[in-house]
C-alpha cells in the first residue's frame, strides 16, 4: 500500500513517524486537519481519482503550509533581533579584536594588490586571516566600523533564519518560531550582531552546514549527496574562520546522521555521516597544505596548546549559565520529553543540548572566561532547537492561538530584565577611545617616529593612514636589538628615546606599564603630553630624541 506524509506540523510536534499508511480514514483525517481553525493549507478532496493523485497533492501542499505560518512570525523575531543589536552598533568605539581583524583585512588587501609586506598574522590568529578580515575590511572601507558591524548583524540574522528553517524540518513550525525567538534574544546573539569579528561568519557557516545536512535527509539520493558535500565544505569553512569551532564538528556530523536516521535506514545514515566527513577532511587537508607551517603554528598556539588561566571552574560555568540559562533549561526539558517518546532519533534533543555544554566545559578545562560570552552562542544555537521542541510540546496544552502569548512571556521577561542589560554592559567593558584617538591624531603628526602602546591595535586601526604598522610596538612583547626581550628591552629603548610617543592605560599589562613609567622618569627627556580618560600620553623631547639617535648611530 502506498504511503503519504502526514501533516508535517502535527507529526513532528507529536514526535510521531513522518509517514503513515494511506487509506480512506487517513485522508478524511487529513481533510479535517486542513480545515481546522488556525491552520493554513489546501483541503484534500476525498473523492480523488487515485492514491497517487492524493499523495501528489499532499506533498505539494506541504511546503506551502510549512512556509506560510513561518514567514511573518520569523520576520517579527528578526526585527526584534536587529533592533537589539543595532542599539549597540554606535555605543562604543572599536574593541581590540575588531581593530585587529579589520586592520589585518586592510593589510591583506594591500599585500594582494600592491605586494606590501605585512605582519605574520597566520602564526597567531585564532582564525584564518584570509577569510573574514578581508571581507570585514571591505565593509569598513564602505561605511567604517558601523558598516563592518552591520555586516555581522546581517550574518547573525541569517543564523537565526537557518535555526528556524532547521527546527521547522525537525520539529515543526511552532518549535521553529519559539527556537528562533529564544536564540535571537540571547545576550551573546545581541553582542555578536554588533561586533565586527569573525565569530558571526563562523557561526553562519556552522549553521549552514547543519541546515544543509538536515535538508539533505528529505531529498533523493543524488541531490542528498550534493547537499551533504556542501555541508562538509561549509563545516570546514566554519573551522577555518574560527579554529575553535572544530569542537562542534562532531556535533554537526552526529546531528546530520540523526536527522537521516529519522527518515531512512542505517545504511543511509552511515553514508550521510561519511559524506560530510569525507568532504570536510578533503577541504581541511587542502587548507593545511596550502596554508603551510605558519597556519599550523596559529592553530596550535591559539587553540590546541592554549595556556590555561587561573579562573575557577565554578566561575566559568556560572558565567556560561547566566548567558544561556533559559535556553539550557528548556533544552534539557526537551531532551527529557523526547526520550519519553517512541519516535526515531528521540535522543537527538539530548545531543543538541550537549553542544551547549561542550563549549563552557572546554573553557572550564582551560580555567578562562576569555570570550566566553561569544563562544557560548555557538552551542546555544544547537540547544535552541531542543528548547523550541520543548516549548512546542508544552504549548499543545492549548491547541488554539492562546499558546503564543503564554510562551512569549518568559522570552520577553528574559530579554527585558536580563539580556538587554547584559549585552549593553558587555559593550562598555573596553574604554571608549574616541577622545584619545583625536589627541593622538595631532600628536602623531607632530611627533613622527615609533610608538609604544598597550593595545595598539585600536590606535593603529584608527590611525592607519597616518602611521604605518611597523611604527607601532606593544607592551605585551618587545625586543630591543641590544637587550633581552621584556623589561630589559623596554629600558634600553626608553633610555635611547626610541619611542616618540608612549600611550599607557594600565590595563592588562599594568606591571610592565609601571616599569616603563619608572624608566622614563630615570632616563629623562619625556613629558606628559595629555591625559585622556584612562589613557596617558607621554612624548619625547626633541633634543632627547636627537641625542638618543646620535648614540644609536655611534
Amino acid at each position: 500500500m502506498s504511503a503519504v506524509p502526514a501533516n508535517p506540523l502535527s507529526a513532528r510536534e507529536a514526535g510521531a513517524a513522518p509517514e503513515r499508511a494511506l487509506d480512506r480514514p487517513a485522508v478524511a483525517a487529513a481533510v479535517l486537519q486542513q480545515a481546522a481553525p488556525g491552520r493554513i493549507g489546501t483541503v484534500l478532496e476525498p473523492a480523488a481519482p487515485g492514491a497517487a493523485d492524493v499523495r501528489t497533492r499532499a506533498v505539494r501542499s506541504s511546503p506551502r503550509r510549512t512556509d506560510g505560518n513561518l514567514h511573518w512570525p520569523l520576520l517579527a523575531v528578526l526585527a526584534v533581533q536587529g533592533a537589539l543589536s543595532l542599539r549597540l552598533t554606535w555605543s562604543n568605539t572599536a574593541f581590540q579584536d575588531e581593530a585587529l581583524y579589520l586592520r589585518a583585512g586592510h593589510l591583506e588587501w594591500a599585500h594582494w594588490l600592491h605586494g606590501v609586506v605585512i605582519p605574520d598574522f597566520p602564526s597567531y590568529f585564532s582564525g584564518a586571516p584570509v577569510l573574514y578580515p578581508p571581507v570585514g575590511a571591505l565593509a569598513d572601507s564602505v561605511g567604517g566600523l558601523a558598516a563592518a558591524r552591520i555586516l555581522s548583524l546581517s550574518l547573525m540574522l541569517a543564523v537565526t533564519s537557518l535555526l528556524a528553517a532547521t527546527t521547522s524540518r525537525l520539529y515543526g513550525r511552532r518549535a521553529a518560531i519559539l527556537a528562533a525567538a529564544l536564540f535571537a534574544t540571547l545576550t551573546g546573539t545581541q553582542f555578536l550582531g554588533a561586533l565586527a569579528t569573525f565569530d558571526s561568519t563562523a557561526l553562519f557557516l556552522l549553521a549552514l552546514a547543519a541546515w544543509l545536512g538536515i535538508r539533505a535527509a528529505e531529498c533523493a539520493p543524488a541531490r542528498r549527496t550534493v547537499l551533504l558535500a556542501c555541508a562538509g565544505v561549509a563545516l570546514a569553512g566554519a573551522n577555518g574562520a574560527a579554529y575553535s569551532t572544530v569542537l562542534l564538528t562532531p556535533v554537526v556530523v552526529a546531528v546530520v546522521a540523526a536527522a537521516t536516521w529519522r527518515q531512512h535506514g542505517l545504511r543511509a545514515t552511515l553514508a550521510a555521516g561519511g559524506a560530510v566527513l569525507c568532504c570536510w577532511t578533503a577541504v581541511i587537508g587542502a587548507a593545511v597544505v596550502v596554508g603551510g607551517r605558519q597556519y599550523w603554528r596559529g592553530v596550535m598556539a591559539s587553540t590546541v596548546d592554549r595556556p590555561a588561566a587561573d579562573t575557577s571552574v565554578r566561575l566559568v560555568l556560572q558565567h556560561a549559565y547566566i548567558w544561556t540559562s533559559l535556553v539550557l533549561v528548556l533544552a534539557l526539558l526537551g531532551a527529557v520529553l523526547a526520550a519519553l517518546t517512541k519516535m526515531r532519533a528521540r535522543l537527538l534533543p539530548l545531543l543538541l543540548t550537549a553542544a551547549a555544554v561542550a563549549v563552557p566545559a572546554a573553557q572550564a578545562n582551560l580555567h578562562t572566561t576569555v570570550s566566553l560570552q561569544k563562544h557560548v552562542v555557538f552551542g546555544a544555537w544547537f540547544a535552541a532547537i531542543a528548547a523550541g521542541y520543548a516549548l512546542a510540546r508544552l504549548s499543545r496544552v492549548d491547541p488554539g492561538r492562546g499558546w503564543a502569548p503564554v510562551m512569549a512571556l518568559p522570552i520577553a521577561a528574559s530579554t527585558l530584565f536580563g539580556s538587554v542589560g547584559q549585552a549593553g554592559a558587555l559593550f562598555q567593558v573596553w574604554p571608549n577611545s574616541a577622545a584619545v584617538i583625536q589627541a593622538l591624531r595631532a600628536a602623531v603628526a607632530s611627533h613622527p617616529g615609533s610608538y609604544l602602546a598597550e593595545d595598539y591595535d585600536v590606535e593603529a586601526y584608527y590611525l592607519r593612514s597616518e602611521a604605518a604598522w611597523q611604527r607601532w610596538n606593544s607592551t605585551y612583547y618587545f625586543r630591543h636589538p641590544d637587550a633581552a626581550p621584556g623589561i630589559a628591552s623596554y629600558r634600553a629603548a626608553i633610555s635611547s628615546h626610541v619611542f616618540a610617543l608612549v600611550i599607557l592605560d594600565f590595563g592588562d599589562t599594568q606591571a610592565t606599564d609601571r616599569h616603563i613609567v619608572a624608566d622614563m622618569a630615570l632616563a629623562g627627556g619625556y613629558h606628559v603630553l595629555a591625559r585622556v580618560g584612562h589613557f596617558t600620553i607621554w612624548a619625547t623631547d626633541t633634543s632627547a630624541r636627537r641625542s638618543g639617535a646620535s648614540r644609536a648611530r655611534s
